[in-house]
């Protein structure tokens, strides 16, 4: 498992000859789901709550529809299930939903390049390729610990804390070097499996991420109107 890491090629030539998924997304998995619920106890509530406060007094709500509000959030805030729960389902739906729509797309695009599709390779690659985002998970962890906060990042948006939300947090946060790293394994991974020529696999994978990432940028901007 540690070729991944230390010698990729020859663990994407094993791949090719059997490729293994399961493994890797458990690890992918429960990485994130460790990382969420140590998350989830130095999320500032408070802030959250006076950021919907303040969100909801732009939308020109009465005072008596704002303390409503705040009445509902105060006994969701209050919920175990909702503070550690949902981070823990998110972190559970977004690793698997992820993979498998990478492995999706990669495994849609591929004919284009010359290759021949085959999803259980894909899959596989996208899985072992996940693994490089473990060890940015595991620094988050120890960021969270040693800062007691949730604010914590391994992305070009930690060199800008005071940009919270929009258009260009959202692409900053996407510029991180276990999310590239991440990227060049998919790359390499598909080029080994599906023995494609020259730098294919490498547009392929860098344009599917510029792609989403334009679309979650979109999504951001918009959010924070």
């Amino acid at each position: 498992m540690l070729d991944i890491y230390t010698s990729p090629t020859s663990a994407f030539q094993r791949l090719k000859e059997k490729p293994t998924w399961l493994v890797p997304i458990i690890i992918i998995v429960v990485v994130n789901m460790v990382a969420a619920m140590f998350t989830a106890q130095y999320v500032d509530w408070d802030a959250q709550r006076q950021k919907a406060i303040d969100q909801m007094r732009e939308r020109n709500m009465s005072e008596a529809d704002i303390q409503k509000a705040t009445e509902n959030m105060d006994r969701i805030f209050r919920s175990p299930l909702v503070r550690y729960g949902s981070p823990l389902v998110n972190g559970l739906v977004t690793s698997v939903v992820g993979v498998l729509f990478l492995a999706l797309i990669y495994n849609i695009c591929l004919p284009i390049l010359g290759g021949t599709g085959s999803f259980v390779r894909s899959l596989s690659v996208t899985a072992w390729a996940g693994l490089a985002a473990v060890p940015g998970a595991i620094i988050r962890i120890v960021l969270v610990l040693l800062k007691r906060s949730a604010e914590v990042s391994t992305s070009l948006a930690a060199l800008f804390p005071s940009v919270k939300s929009g258009f260009v947090v959202v692409i900053l946060s996407r510029l991180d070097p276990f999310a590239i790293w991440q990227l060049i394994l998919a790359g390499l991974g598909l080029k080994v499996v599906f023995d494609l020529k020259g730098s294919k696999s490498y547009w392929l994978v860098f344009s599917v991420w510029g792609v989403l990432t334009l679309i979650f940028a979109l999504l951001g901007a918009r959010a924070v109107r």
